[in-house]
């Protein structure tokens, strides 16, 4: 084996060794999860060369240069000195948008609507570059198929996915087996599949390209609202419905293998953390509560207000997770069994309907009817800064790969972009 290169990534820290084995080029992921501003990069080295035979004293220097590197990002996108300005606002629907999305490289970005279209933009100059239109009713799913983008997925009200050539707004797939409505569709990590949530109380697994259906996951009772592919394979789903419960899912049989119960109340979001170990849920009930994934048991159970939780994330190295309360609160915990609270966040005079995580995890970013969105410091809870001029309940946020763009969505009918 002989190394060929480092590559970067930085949301989660980590590194990418390209190597050559018998002639064939191949890469391995290290994770650098408590990687900081603090860390002591020399022992850092020292330890990676210990336990990776590719990293020899000849590449020394190399590692070492791109673990400053990425320690100077993090320190780049800590919470503190950063503002962000009104950069554009895409008068983007006739209709009220539905839920948005980033490509990687935060040069473009999607919104669904109630208009029965998603358009692409160019969040630089705010142009639209492509509609894509052929739903009969709703688009409510958007997303793009990480990290190449060269592909867009939507779910609709009209009972079907579709699958869209990004660059020529073509449509490659139209993805129908479902009696009801798709309300959540998601590419896997590979980009081989979409996975969709509907009304009708199903999941479903589909071949990207043709539409042909694959699986159908039957076992909810209820309507299922919430969807997740594993990080990394995506051979592995979870599911969160209106029954209460999570259920999981291996893409490679159609059976069930787990429920987690103990929601007593619909569920409204269901995520992994990065390496898979962890799910957390959100729930009507008041609570939100942490998994083991493996050992399929709830591990931490938090319940700091009487209010209904709408939305639960956990930051881009799984360490720590937030939640989204009615009652106008966010919270960060630690995402291990004692889910201590870390920062609370008050301010917002209405619900908090959706929450996440900056890049780096430095900033928490929460979106409120309020018609503002905050940003907050993650670990003292301070308010950084308050993003205002909105006329609408604002339900849909997010940053920008990089960190250094926010889009928000409002009922107004507009996406602002900030930087």
């Amino acid at each position: 084996m002989k190394l060929l290169k480092f590559h970067l990534r930085y949301h989660p820290p980590g590194i990418t060794l390209e190597y050559t084995k018998k002639g064939a080029v191949k890469s391995k992921d290290i994770d650098l999860l408590d990687l900081n501003c603090n860390s002591d990069l020399r022992q850092v080295a020292s330890r990676l060369q210990q336990e990776e035979a590719l990293i020899t004293e000849e590449v020394r220097g190399q590692l070492e240069q791109c673990l400053e590197t990425l320690r100077k990002r993090i320190e780049h996108e800590g919470p503190t000195g950063k503002r962000y300005y009104i950069h554009k606002t895409l008068v983007t629907h006739v209709l009220p948008l539905t839920n948005v999305a980033f490509d990687k490289a935060g040069s473009r970005c999607l919104t669904g609507s109630y208009d029965r279209t998603c358009k692409i933009w160019n969040v630089e100059t705010g142009d639209e570059m492509k509609t894509l239109s052929g739903h009969q009713n709703v688009v409510y799913s958007v997303g793009f198929n990480y990290p190449v983008c060269d592909l867009v997925v939507t779910g609709s009200f009209d009972k079907s996915a579709r699958v869209w050539r990004s660059d020529t707004g073509e449509c490659v797939s139209t993805m129908w087996g479902h009696s009801g409505e798709v309300v959540t569709a998601q590419f896997a990590p590979k980009g081989h599949h979409v996975a969709t949530a509907s009304m009708d109380r199903t999941a479903k697994l589909y071949d990207t390209l043709t539409g042909a259906e694959v699986h159908t996951y039957t076992g909810h009772t209820a309507e299922v609202i919430a969807l997740q592919f594993d990080p990394n394979e995506g051979q592995k789903l979870i599911t969160g419905s209106f029954d209460g419960t999570i259920s999981m899912w291996d893409t490679r049989v159609k059976d069930r293998v787990a429920v987690l119960t103990g929601h007593t109340a619909e569920i409204s979001n269901v995520q992994y953390n990065w390496d898979s170990a962890l799910v957390v849920s959100a729930s009507l009930d008041g609570s939100a509560r942490l998994w083991d994934a493996r050992g399929r048991n709830c591990i931490a159970t938090v319940t700091a207000t009487a209010a209904e939780m709408l939305d639960a994330c956990f930051d881009w190295a799984g360490r720590r997770l937030a939640t989204a309360a009615s009652d106008g609160t966010a919270r960060v915990y630690r995402a291990d069994a004692d889910c201590r609270q870390v920062a609370a966040m008050r301010g917002h005079r209405e619900e908090v309907s959706k929450v996440c995580f900056s890049p780096a995890g430095g900033c928490l970013l929460t979106a409120s009817a309020d018609k503002t969105v905050r940003i907050w410091n993650s670990t003292t809870g301070n308010c950084i800064q308050v993003l205002s001029g909105h006329q609408g309940e604002i339900f849909s946020c997010a940053f920008s790969y990089a960190g250094d763009t926010i889009i928000t969505a409002s009922k107004d009918n507009t996406c602002r972009v900030w930087r």
